[in-house]
């Protein structure tokens, strides 16, 4: 479960202050859908930056599955990110110096799955959408 209790979020460009979110409290139960939706520049990309643990907000409380985010430390939340957390991004976001199916693989090796399974997993995601020659 995803809680958020009066989110802000400001950035600063130089020592002007920009706040981009204010006041933003919302309860997602696990296996809920939700749809962040919004003009551009309304701070879509940077609540989901913070839900996805990418970003800490300003102010605020943010509680996932019991897990204080907003005290939990990089480590922490890196292994939150790769067991909880999945991010379908508008680019592809690949690291270009490794093959397909190694970009694929790479959440994998973060969980701890052996290499003879991350591959055999991989290469079955990738034929599901006709990538796998």
């Amino acid at each position: 479960m995803i809680t958020l209790n009066n989110i802000a979020k400001t950035y600063y460009q130089g020592k002007l202050a920009v706040p981009i979110l204010h006041g933003i409290s919302l309860t997602i139960q696990s296996g809920e859908f939700v749809s962040i939706m919004g003009p551009s520049g309304s701070g879509k990309s940077t609540l989901m930056n913070i839900i996805g643990c990418l970003d800490r907000p300003t102010e605020g409380e943010y509680m996932l599955n019991d897990v204080n985010i907003l005290t939990a430390d990089e480590s922490k939340l890196a292994l939150i990110r790769n067991e909880y957390i999945g991010f379908v991004f508008q680019h592809f976001n690949l690291l270009p110096r490794l093959s397909a199916v190694e970009n694929v693989e790479l959440p994998l090796v973060y969980g701890g799955v052996k290499k003879a399974e991350r591959r055999k997993r991989a290469l079955e995601a990738l034929g599901k959408v006709g990538l796998a020659d």
